[in-house]
């Protein structure tokens, strides 16, 4: 479903990402992992068209979307949810939800989609005339993720869906990721709690220092000494 190639992203003249390649594969969900400033978040950017790579390509649903806007990208069906949630705080946890559905291909199915939103978050749809503003941060991320999907897409990133999240609640986050693939959904995921994202994607790439390092099944990647000594604290 995405494919990238040989992957180059700077910031000015500071090269992040040197030739990083990955694919997530239809009904998937697959795992970025490595250690702060790693490139991770960069990757994620340059994918979206945030950020314009200095070579490589990326292509999903075998159409390439190197060098399209934000927007378009959105529109083509993949959908990010960016570190640190980025909800509009002055407006309701119901506007924040419906400007999700501003693609073209959600827009029909507008209510629908939010009546599936509720169902997966019952605390939104609690709290959808509260001011987002007033949400706790597992709330917050509750709603990053439902007004990601408001877009309908066939791919959904997620960038750090746990950070600062209690124990419990980044429990109940991972319970909806697997949910949201269950549906069908394919996912790109980069987070810090190794355990738990190897326990739930299918497939994982390591990055260090801008490089993929190892890749491979996650089920084989957690029993991997390396990836153990320098991830799991194990």
């Amino acid at each position: 479903m995405l494919t990238v190639k040989n992957l180059h992203v700077a910031y000015g003249d500071i090269q992040v990402v040197w030739g990083v390649s990955l694919e997530v594969p239809d009904g998937a969900v697959v795992a970025l992992i490595g250690p702060n400033g790693a490139g991770k978040s960069t990757t994620l950017k340059a994918i979206m068209g945030l950020l314009p790579p200095r070579a490589g390509s990326v292509e999903f649903r075998g159409a390439p979307i190197t060098g399209q806007p934000p927007h378009a990208i959105v529109n083509s069906g993949l959908t990010l949810v960016p570190e640190w949630r980025g909800t509009f705080s002055t407006l309701s946890v119901l506007e924040n939800l419906e400007l999700g559905a501003f693609p073209r291909r959600a827009r029909p199915l507008k209510e629908q989609t939010l009546q599936e939103v509720f169902h997966i978050f019952p605390r939104l749809k609690e709290r959808q005339n509260q001011s987002a503003g007033t949400l706790s941060g597992g709330e917050r991320q509750m709603l990053a993720i439902g007004r990601a999907l408001m877009a309908k897409p066939e791919m959904l990133i997620l960038d750090e869906p746990s950070l600062g999240l209690a124990p419990l609640i980044v429990e109940d986050i991972f319970r909806v990721i697997q949910q949201i693939n269950d549906q069908g959904v394919s996912i790109l995921i980069v987070e810090q709690n190794v355990q738990l994202t190897l326990e739930t994607a299918h497939y994982g790439y390591i990055i260090e220092s801008g490089h993929i390092v190892q890749k491979g099944a996650c089920a084989d990647l957690i029993r991997d000494p390396r990836v153990k000594e320098a991830y799991l604290s194990l």
